[in-house]
């Protein structure tokens, strides 16, 4: 009897797995399709001839309408295919791929290979329709399957945090110059932080803002005045404080601002309403430019005396 319940429960499961593969295959082939008429519409004399940036705004609506087009190609495919219910595989699975297609950035962070990733999980999506929409699939299966996808949005904004985070860590370590950063005070945070490669020895920048916590949150010239700017660099021939302070500049002659010392390794300068502090950890040299006020010279004095090589971590929040 045992032989009897294994043999029809191994031909139930079969004919699950070929018609989860019918469907990732009329599923494929209808992605396919929307693929094939968006190159065409788009790569038409029709859109290209379209005057400004007409062509731009096709593009728009028809990657809301392409959907769609991918429905209305499925459900045929799927019925010849004999995938049923087919419209509501062919919905689940378009819903369910551009989900996974669209709204998940991880996929971004792939190589060059990520259309085909895309494609693959297309596929995938109306498989997973496919047994959804089976009538005799056991319900809570079902549920913990809606409940990954459901979970997956949380999932991909912490991984594409944490590439960013990994890439922007990679950039920094490769700056070619040392990262010095402040003890960041209370109410304040760092951020745009990047760096400019050397194009000739020597010459490599790294640079970040200090900005206030309670920002408004919009470039506005108020936001702008409260922020603090850091550029560090290699400390030039024409660094010779107190008499001559400039620092990472490709002026020539340079200026010749003067300066006074506030600190050991510390000089300070101003022009109009601009005060620049200038911090010297070994062959490097940082510049801490804001307006006084709304920036008082007491929190400038303390961030350049607190300068120290940083890890990358430190300015990406990692």
């Amino acid at each position: 009897m045992s032989t009897a319940l294994v043999e029809p429960a191994g031909a139930e499961r079969s004919a699950s797995v070929k018609r989860a593969a019918r469907a990732a295959g009329g599923g494929l082939a209808s992605v396919t399709g929307t693929l094939l008429a968006t190159w065409l519409l788009l790569d038409s004399s029709a859109c290209r001839n379209v005057p400004d940036y007409g062509c731009l705004g096709i593009a728009v609506v028809w990657f809301h309408v392409s959907p769609v087009l991918t429905f209305l190609l499925a459900w045929p495919v799927l019925r010849f295919l004999d995938v049923r219910p087919a419209w509501l595989t062919a919905l689940l699975g378009t819903g369910v791929g551009w989900y996974l297609v669209w709204k998940t950035e991880t996929v971004q962070w792939l190589p060059d290979g990520a259309r085909y990733v895309q494609l693959v999980l297309c596929a995938a999506a109306f498989a997973l329709a496919a047994w959804f929409t089976k009538s005799r699939a056991p319900l809570w299966p079902r549920v913990a399957a809606a409940l990954a996808l459901v979970l997956l949005m949380p999932l991909d904004s912490l991984a594409t945090t944490q590439l960013e985070q990994n890439r922007q860590d990679n950039e920094l370590a490769a700056a070619g110059v040392p990262l010095l950063g402040p003890r960041v005070p209370a109410g304040y945070h760092l951020n745009g932080a990047g760096a400019v490669k050397a194009t000739t020895e020597g010459d490599a920048t790294f640079y970040y803002r200090i900005s206030p916590d309670n920002l408004s949150g919009a470039d506005t010239m108020d936001d702008l005045q409260r922020e603090i700017q850091v550029t560090v660099g290699p400390l030039q021939p024409s660094f010779r404080p107190p008499t001559h302070c400039t620092a990472l500049t490709g002026d020539f002659p340079p200026p010749s601002p003067a300066c006074r010392p506030v600190a050991p390794g510390v000089w300070r300068s101003s022009k109009y309403d601009y005060v620049d502090y200038f911090t010297r950890v070994g062959d490097t040299v940082a510049i801490i430019r804001a307006r006084t006020p709304p920036v008082s010279d007491t929190a400038l004095r303390e961030l350049a005396g607190s300068m120290r090589v940083r890890s990358p971590s430190y300015f990406s929040g990692g």
